[in-house]
């Protein structure tokens, strides 16, 4: 099966602009791969680091079946095996990969890579990975460095404020977007926070949080490999695409009908609303929170007592 499984991810190497392609369990343990890499360790960064954002695309997506990550310098191209939830493909690609080409080798192979894996799963692979919660504390425990002292917390993401016309204005650039691109779901800015801003004014939800926590774990996995500044993300269902764009404190996301419009087309619509978007969002003023000491001290205090609220003297 080994032979097999090269040969197969090798079938995806030859596509034009291809780096790498691993095999991956969910847990992030890598199984097979083919192409350029030069050490193991380079592997299972690659595989540790991507088994994250699957997992995100998974929560918000019970039938995602793939993810573009896209920089200045390369694409990172996710995929779901077809029936088989406990694997995915990663692929690298240069930046100017025929990302057509791409998909259409890929609907083949994948079916042949969860083929092989049916055949041959219980006798030939690793069991995925599991651990006790006792486990996971010692696992979490081991990246505690610090020996002594007080550790130090920072924020490092800012409250953006935008004021009616700003607010307005967003709020036009979305009705555009909904009325130009065909059967839009959902479309709207998450800032900083998981605030939502959409056609309905704004609001707090579990979409916008989410969608900015996909961008988010994207962005750190594309500048950890590549060293580059992540700028959009696409994650395409059984149902919908997912279009995810960075901006000034947050991030652009739409949700589509995958079968409304072309591709490429959908692409070339949102162009210029986002530069316009980022336009309207590098203009409005940003702060840095604070936590107040006595509240940082209450949070973060080590006894084991419970909570005690107390109340300001006048």
């Amino acid at each position: 099966m080994d032979e097999d499984l090269s040969e197969t991810l090798q079938n995806i190497k030859t596509i034009a602009g291809v780096e790498n392609v691993i095999l991956i369990q969910k847990d992030g343990l890598p199984v097979a791969s083919a192409g350029v890499w030069f050490s193991k360790e380079e592997v299972f960064a690659v595989a540790s680091s991507t088994c994250a954002i699957f997992g995100v695309a998974r929560l918000i997506h019970s039938d995602f079946k793939y993810l573009l990550m896209e920089s200045e310098t390369s694409k990172i191209f996710l995929a779901s095996l077809p029936n088989d939830p406990d694997y995915f493909l990663a692929v690298t690609t240069a930046p100017r990969v025929n990302l057509a080409a791409l998909f259409i080798e890929m609907k083949d192979n994948l079916s042949r890579v969860s083929f092989l894996l049916r055949q041959r799963t219980d006798r030939h692979l690793p069991p995925l990975r599991s651990y006790t919660a006792d486990e996971t504390q010692r696992v979490l425990s081991g990246f505690s460095v610090a020996e002594r002292g007080n550790p130090s917390y920072t924020t490092t993401r800012a409250v953006i404020s935008l004021d009616r016309s700003q607010a307005l204005t967003l709020r036009t650039i979305l009705r555009q977007v909904h009325d130009s691109v065909s059967d839009v779901e959902s479309v709207f800015l998450a800032l900083n926070g998981g605030v939502r801003v959409s056609l309905d004014g704004f609001t707090n939800d579990r979409l916008a949080a989410m969608s900015f926590a996909l961008y988010d774990a994207s962005e750190r996995v594309v500048k950890t490999l590549r060293n580059s500044s992540l700028e959009n993300v696409l994650c395409e269902t059984g149902r919908v695409r997912h279009f995810i764009y960075s901006v000034p404190n947050g991030v652009f996301s739409l949700w589509v009908d995958r079968n409304s419009q072309k591709l490429g087309l959908i692409r070339l619509l949102l162009k210029h609303y986002i530069e316009e978007t980022r336009r309207v969002l590098a203009s409005a003023p940003i702060t840095r929170p604070t936590i107040p000491e006595d509240l940082k001290e209450l949070l973060l205090s080590d006894s084991s007592e419970g909570l005690i609220v107390a109340r300001r003297g006048a």
